[in-house]
């Protein structure tokens, strides 16, 4: 007997020009193609897990500059010019465009229409499919990882490493770089998650503030 699959689709919609859609394409195929779920790129921009995922369902549409360069750069965007089709001429008139998003067992589908309302009649524009980052396919080695991320900061905050408060994609760069590989940021995210459950003096604290949250020891934090 076959297993029926699970599907379940969610619609959003959102009324703006073509140069906003291919935008978006461009950072959605990005955050894809490095294999980053919304939650990690959010952690590591320092914001909200629920951040990429509003921007992507339409949810936010206006961020802060600052927010846009700390996008661009944890999805490794040059520059804005790289998000910017070259040679084509873009219309400014403002179009309904609606985002099919379809969640199944092992991945998830973005399917972008542009509406025509008077035709009564859709265009594809673009589909993506993406990992469902929920899965963990390599049990073994991430707990691996994760055991080598939670010694290696546990001898950082004995160092002075967290005397400063450091950004989330400072301290995942600085393990990538000390532990010559590249780490997972969701395991990186665990393992910062445990460290703020402590309760000795070694303990670490998540600081708010308003371009995004750092982390540093909680006997070093400084009053706002």
């Amino acid at each position: 007997m076959k297993i029926a699959k699970i599907q379940k689709t969610k619609v959003y919609r959102r009324k703006c020009e073509e140069l906003d859609i291919l935008i978006y394409y461009r950072m959605l195929l990005q955050r894809i193609s490095r294999h980053l779920s919304p939650e990690e790129v959010s952690f590591l921009m320092g914001k909200p897990l629920d951040f990429m995922s509003k921007i992507e369902r339409f949810k936010l549409k206006r961020i802060f500059v600052h927010d846009l360069v700390t996008m661009y750069h944890v999805l490794e965007i040059n520059s804005m010019s790289a998000m910017m089709p070259l040679g084509v001429e873009l219309s400014s008139q403002k179009n309904l465009y609606e985002l099919h998003v379809t969640t199944l067992a092992d991945r998830v589908i973005y399917d972008m229409y542009k509406v025509d309302v008077e035709q009564d009649q859709k265009v594809i524009e673009f589909k993506l499919i993406d990992a469902l980052h929920d899965i963990d396919h390599y049990k073994n080695s991430t707990a691996e990882e994760v055991k080598k991320i939670n010694a290696f900061l546990d001898e950082q905050i004995d160092a002075g490493y967290f005397n400063e408060e450091k950004r989330p994609d400072e301290i995942h760069n600085f393990c990538c770089v000390k532990l010559e590989k590249y780490i997972d940021p969701k395991n990186l995210m665990k393992v910062l998650d445990d460290l703020l459950n402590w309760s000795d003096e070694r303990k670490i604290v998540r600081k708010k503030s308003k371009y995004g949250f750092a982390y540093v020891l909680a006997d070093c934090e400084r009053p706002d």
